[in-house]
Order: structure tokens, then C-alpha cells, then sequence
């Protein structure tokens, strides 16, 4: 994966361990769903990381609206430190000027993952929603 440019899109399909992850730099969309509890979360998650920081740095803040959106069924607690670095380097493109929407979805009676969102909604400051949803 380390041979990708950052204009190019960043697609993982999911594994029954680990999440589907897509990011368009065109469409400035970022999408996490599905489980994310693999053997190594940094050696999956690693080169995901690399890619995001490689894009945001050379990325020329816009007032185009980064959407990210993160719609996980379950994640372990070595994902949860990764997602927080991971919302870190969207921070900090923030920081420099990038409009963007940070959208954590959950299932509506799925109260973990609401809490993990509210959790997240404090640690970063990005405009962050919580969106139930009904299935």
C-alpha cells in the first residue's frame, strides 16, 4: 500500500476482522465501517495512518467540506487508540483551516457505541455528530 499516492483513493475491503475503509481525496469523503478488532491493529491500520498524515500535509486547506464518516459495529481497545490518532491528524488539518464534519454513526440502541462517540466528540476539536441510526 505504501506505493499509493495520496490522490489516489485508499480502498481495504472488510475482513470479518477488520473494517472496509474508503477515502476519496476528490470527493474529500472518508468512510470507516464494519468490525475492526484484527491481530495487529497497527500493522493494519499503519499504512492508513501514513496515508491520511502523507494527504492532510500536502493538502491545501479548503472550504470543501471533509466528510468522515465512521460507522463501526465493534472495535477492540487497540482500535480505539488508533482511531484517536487517527482523529488527531484530521484535528490538526482542522487546525489549519480544512472545513470538515467528523459523522459517528451507531445503532440507535447500540448505547457502547454512543458512548465511544461521546468519547471521541470530547477528545478531538472538530465539528464531531453523533447520528442514530434506525435498522
Amino acid at each position: 500500500m505504501s506505493d499509493l499516492t495520496t490522490s489516489e483513493k485508499l480502498i481495504i475491503e472488510p475482513t470479518f476482522t477488520t473494517p472496509e475503509i474508503r477515502f476519496d481525496p476528490e470527493a474529500y469523503y472518508f468512510f470507516i465501517g464494519g468490525n475492526s478488532y484484527p491481530e495487529n491493529s497497527l500493522k493494519f491500520y499503519g499504512p492508513v495512518l501514513e496515508w491520511v498524515q502523507n494527504w492532510s500535509q500536502k493538502v491545501v486547506p479548503s472550504s470543501k467540506l471533509l466528510t468522515i464518516e465512521i460507522r463501526l459495529e465493534y472495535f477492540n481497545t487497540s482500535t480505539a487508540k488508533v482511531l484517536l490518532d487517527l482523529l488527531r491528524l484530521f484535528e490538526a488539518l482542522h487546525e489549519r483551516g480544512q472545513a470538515m464534519q467528523i459523522r459517528w454513526l451507531y445503532l440507535q440502541e447500540d448505547t457502547e457505541m454512543e458512548d465511544a462517540g461521546l468519547d471521541y466528540q470530547a477528545a478531538v476539536k472538530v465539528p464531531f455528530e453523533l447520528v442514530a441510526i434506525d435498522e
